[in-house]
């Protein structure tokens, strides 16, 4: 009778040969007992290996056949491509040569003091598209000092959630009050932070943003007004836009002032793209 092995010999037997003996023999009668090879197994296996190169060879001279004509077509893509940007880069160099022509022809309709001339200086100073200087009124908005993080705000909200009305106090609105307040006292050419307005200018508020004409300003927002600087600081002065501000400034510390200038620079404006006006016909 064989003596029962140790838990300790078992371990070593385990470490040194781990391939279980029930495995091992069970292997072995299978390898003897397997059915033998049929006849059509090797058959088979050629006619698979056969069919799946021929479906390889197929798909690579059917590639290469219709590449001359993929390339064909690329090719007349890219030249639709460029002559498209060349008729792009004409256009744009006949649109720039007609704007020198109106310019110049402009300038000269612009010399002399007619009544026809005075007219048409002052319709294009309306429309924004001659710069302008003169005496006039400045107005300046700034929003009131962000607050420190460690004031107990931070602890109340997390990083990042920080309302805009506390970073921005002044918006798109505040901007358009003074502005609509100094047309109203008889600005003849206004400017918000060196952007010229026109009568399609707009005045919104995205994100936290202030954009005129799509061109985003940031704060102190400056408002600089051409005409009467006496009837416009007077206006102004008595105006319940000039109220309000002050009121503001001494409650929530915004910035807030004005002052009268004797000689205000204005940019001409971006050239407006007439999009529905046609020539009106002669009667």
């Amino acid at each position: 009778m064989k003596a029962a092995r140790t838990p300790g010999e078992r371990l070593i037997d385990l470490v040194l040969d781990p391939q279980d003996p029930a495995y091992r023999q069970a292997y072995e009668g299978r390898r003897t007992q397997g059915d033998p090879p049929r006849w059509y197994d090797r058959p088979a296996t050629v006619l698979g290996a056969l069919l799946i190169g021929f479906t390889i060879a197929v798909a690579y001279v059917h590639t290469h056949r219709s590449a001359p004509q993929t390339q064909k077509v690329h090719a007349d893509l890219v030249t639709r491509v460029r002559d498209a940007q060349q008729q792009a880069d004409d256009l744009q160099q006949r649109v720039a040569d007609l704007g020198n022509r109106i310019s110049s022809a402009r300038d000269e309709a612009l010399v002399g003091d007619s009544t026809l001339t005075r007219q048409l200086r002052a319709q294009l100073v309306a429309a924004g598209e001659l710069a302008v200087h003169g005496p006039g009124l400045q107005v300046t908005l700034r929003d009131a000092p962000v607050p420190d993080a460690d004031d107990g705000l931070g602890e109340a909200q997390r990083a990042g959630s920080t309302p805009i009305a506390a970073t921005h106090q002044l918006t798109d609105r505040d901007v358009r009050s003074v502005v609509n307040e100094l047309w109203a006292d008889g600005a003849e050419a206004v400017a918000v932070n060196g952007i010229r307005l026109t009568p399609t200018s707009a005045i919104r508020f995205a994100g936290q943003v202030v954009l005129v004409d799509f061109e985003p300003i940031a704060s102190p927002y400056v408002i600089s007004a051409v005409g009467d600087e006496a009837g416009l600081a007077t206006g102004f002065a008595s105006s319940a836009v000039a109220s309000r501000y002050t009121t503001q400034a001494s409650a929530n510390g915004i910035g807030f002032s004005f002052a009268e200038h004797k000689d205000l620079a204005l940019p001409a404006a971006a050239p407006i793209s007439l999009r529905y006006a046609t020539p009106g016909g002669t009667k």
